[in-house]
């Protein structure tokens, strides 16, 4: 699904990414690593393997949008170093070609960080400013920490709820890239529009 932004041209990829085309940067946000073995430390034994899939998507996006840069709109890491750290460690290690940039969530409480990405609290970048959680700016504002969905209703009364990309004036909210995540339900004002993914497919609902 591509749209426009501040006379900017956005991909929103039904890996729940987005990718600014002029400036080859792909944006993504609340990763969440190491959320399994924060778990597996409290006795619930959530496999790895889930993890290992999100780095895997992200790696595909890598290698089909070739972006310089690839920033995260916080919540890259879940809580304290784990094995997840060093699996994510070893990524940034193959695809030193990429600038990789951090914006800093609530959940980023690490107190090292490898040289080979960048960690601040606010960036911007042309007609965007990115954040982490939603903030006021003279330019349109991209963030992620709430995970936004949106319920959609079929036949019978049933309903599912999926991951979103929301947006609204002067700001846009993305979905969480992990894949072990909660979702949130939004509730979107008549002006808002809303992107869900379903079936690898980004749609407009609203």
């Amino acid at each position: 699904m591509e749209i426009t932004i501040a006379n900017e041209r956005l991909h929103l990829l039904p890996e729940r990414a987005l990718f600014l085309e002029s400036f080859k940067t792909l944006i993504l946000s609340d990763l969440h690593l190491g959320k399994a073995g924060h778990f597996r430390k409290h006795g619930i034994p959530i496999s790895k393997k889930i993890h290992n899939t999100d780095l895997a998507i992200l790696e595909m996006l890598i290698k089909k949008h070739m972006p310089n840069q690839v920033i995260l709109l916080g919540d890259l890491f879940h809580s304290h170093e784990n094995n997840e750290w060093n699996d994510f460690l070893r990524f940034l290690a193959v695809y030193d070609f990429v600038d990789f940039t951090l914006v800093e969530g609530n959940h980023d409480i690490l107190s090292d960080y490898p040289s080979a990405l960048s960690v601040i609290p606010y960036l911007e970048i042309g007609p965007f400013s990115l954040t982490h959680i939603k903030e006021d700016s003279t330019k349109y504002n991209l963030s992620g920490h709430i995970h936004p969905g949106v319920s959609v209703k079929g036949r019978g009364k049933q309903s599912i709820t999926l991951p979103c990309f929301y947006f609204s004036d002067g700001y846009g909210i993305l979905p969480a890239f992990g894949q072990f995540t909660g979702i949130k339900k939004i509730r979107p004002k008549k002006k808002d529009v809303v992107y869900g993914i379903a079936d690898n497919q980004v749609i407009e609902l609203t």
